[in-house]
Order: C-alpha cells, then sequence, then structure tokens
C-alpha cells in the first residue's frame, strides 16, 4: 500500500502512518501488527469521527476531545518518528 502523503514528501511518514494498516490488523484480530503499526490507530479513528458528529450538533465537549486526541498523536508521532518506529 503505497501512502501519497509519503510520496509526494520524498518517503517522510505523516502522523497518521499506519493507521489504515493498523485498523486492518485490529479488525482480523492481529493486535501484535495493530501495536506495531500505530498504537494511536483507534482513539485516531474516534477523534476523527467525534470532530464530524461534534460539529454536525455543535457539541464543543466533543469537538474538544476530539482536538486533545489529535494534539496527543504529535509527541507519539515524533517518537517514533525519532526511533525509527514507523513501518
Amino acid at each position: 500500500m503505497t501512502c501519497i502523503i509519503r510520496t509526494l514528501t520524498g518517503g517522510i511518514p505523516c502522523p497518521t502512518c499506519g493507521v489504515t494498516r493498523a485498523m486492518i490488523s485490529l479488525l482480523k484480530g492481529d493486535l501484535e501488527a495493530y501495536c506495531h503499526y500505530n498504537i494511536l490507530a483507534l482513539p485516531l479513528c474516534l477523534a476523527f469521527f467525534l470532530a464530524l458528529y461534534g460539529d454536525k450538533k455543535k457539541n464543543n465537549t466533543l469537538l474538544t476531545i476530539s482536538i486533545v486526541i489529535f494534539l496527543l498523536n504529535f509527541p507519539y508521532y515524533i517518537w517514533r518518528l525519532a526511533n525509527g518506529l514507523i513501518p
């Protein structure tokens, strides 16, 4: 599977790198692979849907939760990037 962002940036992975493969692994019941690809995949997907739903309902609490989850992803992304843990 080729990531369009990784291709456009010359090989630099995006902060959500591995989410698709992680979610596919989780759906298959492979928790080890899920954790290997991106352990925040499920919270990031949840944040995406909370942002959509919160925006439609004008619910600031859901939007705030969504933003917090997205912001927590950045230190995790930097840690993964620094340690060569992004597949």
